[in-house]
């Protein structure tokens, strides 16, 4: 089992799936037709799904005993770059640490997948088995969109539950926040910086949007808490404006991400903007604004009574019930009514430079998912 896992794991490795639209990598496609490839050896009918240039999903089912239920498991094929990284793409083992691109976040998981595929070809399961890998989860999450979207909804039955293999220490991942992108533009006039008069500075405004964030975050992290995922927040990211020194600037552009907690609404996050658009249309000097929340992923929380969730407590009962402050895929599929945790293997590095996932973490999470779908 050890020796076939790290074997696994440094063919996975090997293969360059950098996200294209993130990092400028070559995307999803080797990786995927490898992944097709192994489970059309264990005799299942891997579907690829086209999602974009280079971008690929691979899904099959494992027919159990039972074609009447059915569990989803999630993995994603892209990683983030290897900017800084010696040999990003060799496997190297170091005690119980497998080093190397992806290991940690997250092909570890998709070789636990592939392992589960092997033996529960062998072996019936008690249910359906969804065995989906997808893409551009590092960025856009467009590989689990066109899953929920095309493939999912095509699938019958639905499944009683989904477990997503994302890295959290052998902890059970129960929520996760969301996020907001949002973006304010500012047009003034140009004018020859030796003529301020004739001109309207478009970046001056932009410290009323600033300061009205700093008091919106003060606000947030004075509220109570949740248990699980603290505060919400809010922040400032990228700021754009102004030609040439020697010009009044016509045009500036605030970009912010505001970070969500479960039972937030798109109605509070819609007031925070229209405060942020107030606050600099009041600012004396000319100009126009105009913002827009230009792209949403909400926070997910699996229900206190779910399924999959008293299952897989039962299947590893040390494991404890954990918040994760970034956003998953399986809010994706907590939107279309499956009832999703995540669970996966311990390590470190996820988008660093020493990326590392534990052997033996790797081995009990492939058990305990062993044992729970054994379980149904």
């Amino acid at each position: 089992m050890e020796q076939h896992l790290v074997t696994l794991l440094t063919e996975l490795v090997a293969i360059n799936s950098i996200n294209r639209t993130l990092s400028a990598g070559p995307g999803e496609r080797e990786i995927a037709e490898f992944i097709a490839r192994r489970l059309n050896d264990l005799q299942l009918d891997a579907a690829m799904h086209d999602v974009g240039p280079d971008q690929r999903n691979v899904a099959a089912i494992i027919a159990g005993k039972d074609r009447r239920r059915s569990l989803l498991l999630n993995a994603h094929l892209d990683t983030v770059g290897v900017d800084g990284m010696d040999q990003p793409f060799s496997l190297k083992r170091q005690g119980d640490r497998l080093y190397g691109r992806g290991t940690y976040d997250m092909k570890g998981s998709i070789a636990i997948m592939l392992l589960l595929a092997d033996y529960f070809t062998r072996q019936v399961p008690p249910l359906d088995i969804l065995l989906t890998f997808v893409s551009d989860e590092e960025d856009k999450s467009t590989g689990m969109e066109y899953l929920v979207e095309h493939w999912l909804p095509r699938v019958s039955p639905a499944p009683v539950g989904g477990i997503f293999l994302e890295p959290t220490e052998e902890d059970i991942g129960v929520c996760h926040r969301g996020f907001t992108w949002c973006e304010l533009t500012v047009t003034g006039r140009a004018a020859h910086g030796s003529r301020p008069e004739e001109g309207i500075d478009a970046i001056l405004p932009l410290r009323a949007a600033l300061n009205a964030m700093r008091d919106i975050q003060a606000e947030l992290q004075g509220r109570d808490p949740d248990p699980l995922l603290g505060c919400a927040s809010i922040h400032s990211s990228i700021i754009r404006g102004g030609s040439e020194l020697s010009m009044i600037p016509s045009r500036s552009c605030l970009q912010w991400e505001r970070r969500t907690l479960p039972g937030e609404s798109p109605r509070d996050l819609g007031r925070e903007l229209e405060r942020i658009l107030q606050a600099v249309n009041q600012h004396p000097g000319g100009h126009t604004a105009a913002g827009s929340a230009f792209f949403v992923r909400p926070p997910y929380r699996v229900p206190d009574d779910a399924e999959i969730l008293r299952r897989i407590q039962k299947a590893t009962p040390q494991s404890r019930r954990v918040g994760l402050p970034f956003w998953a895929d399986s809010a994706l599929a907590g939107a279309m009514g499956i009832p999703s945790v995540l669970f996966g293997p311990s390590g470190r590095g996820a988008h660093a430079i020493n990326e590392w996932v534990s052997l033996g973490s790797l081995i009990r999470v492939y058990e305990v998912i062993k044992n729970l779908i054994q379980s149904f």
